[in-house]
């Protein structure tokens, strides 16, 4: 299960505006194994900026192979929402001031837990100063605009005047040869456990197709809910949804659903209504569980 902080921190690396841009001349931070790949610590501290960053090519090299061959390289990039161009040199000038401690690190010699302290220049107190991250006005501005922009960033962070976001997470790394590398169990999946709420429909007896799913970010699944009523006239009911944990339900959208108006079904009748939801590939790292309940409730 996640954090917390977890979801805190993956919040605070979501933008204002989503954005799926990637400049085909952009620079690009080393791609080759060094030394310090060699140090769990830095290689945490690097994987913990470029994501901040938004520049997940940089990120998805400090990833696993096992988690590799779950989702490539492009599929992880356009899943997350790269930034391209100037705004993703603004927020890599940014990442400069990511700070991290860390706190404690257990394991064996080829597996650790790292548990780590994080400060972050925080992106939604930073908005008003970057076009409240709008890609398209600040990838537009003259270069000399900027290289003022960066500027005053680069003075803030070396003033320390930039208000910050804390908290704090425990990751796994693997060692993969010499190198260290970030294990976030893609091949786990997400899990979604359904449950249904009649304490408020006496009258009906329903069933659902499926009562867990396990899903990769990115898919879609199908519920269909079949609904008995044992009543000798028409009862009409609403089905509600709920997501938990609430921090994270937007991550869970609707595609299609035949039950977001209230329902009627016939006497002693079984009908049934299917809906159909996507787990939106952007899903926070970290989140393996996502629990669903349809709450029942008769209008008549």
């Amino acid at each position: 299960m996640i954090s917390s902080d977890r979801a805190k921190m993956a919040w605070l690396t979501v933008p204002i505006i989503f954005v799926s841009l990637l400049a085909a001349n952009r620079m690009t931070w080393p791609t080759e194994p060094s030394l310090s790949d060699q140090d769990p610590a830095r290689v945490l501290q690097a994987y913990v900026r470029a994501t901040y960053a938004r520049d997940f090519v940089a990120a998805y090299r400090f990833i696993s192979a096992e988690d590799r061959k779950v989702r490539d390289l492009n599929r992880y990039v356009q899943q997350r929402g790269s930034y391209g161009g100037f705004i993703l040199e603004a927020a890599r000038k940014l990442s400069e001031y990511v700070e991290i401690q860390t706190l404690k690190t257990q394991g064996s010699p080829n597996r650790v837990h790292m548990s780590i302290k994080y400060r972050v220049p925080d992106p939604q107190k930073l908005a008003p100063l970057l076009f409240n991250w709008d890609p398209y006005r600040l990838n537009a501005l003259p270069p000399a605009e900027q290289k003022r922009l960066i500027d005053s960033l680069d003075q803030r962070g070396r003033e320390g005047s930039f208000a910050m976001s804390q908290g704090e997470e425990t990751f796994e790394l693997v060692k993969e040869s010499n190198d260290w590398r970030i294990f976030l169990n893609w091949a786990a999946g997400v899990k979604i456990p359904l449950r249904l709420d009649l304490s408020k429909s006496t009258d009906l007896d329903i069933a659902l197709s499926k009562n867990e799913f396990v899903l990769q970010p990115g898919e879609v699944f199908e519920i269909v809910l079949k609904i008995k009523n044992h009543a000798k006239q028409p009862v009409t009911v609403r089905i509600g949804h709920l997501v938990e944990p609430s921090l994270i339900a937007d991550f869970l959208d609707f595609v299609q659903c035949g039950f977001l108006l209230p329902v009627t079904v016939q006497p002693e009748k079984e009908q049934e209504f299917s809906g159909t939801y996507m787990l939106r590939g952007s899903l926070p790292e970290g989140i393996r569980q996502l629990n669903l309940t349809y709450d029942f409730r008769q209008l008549q």
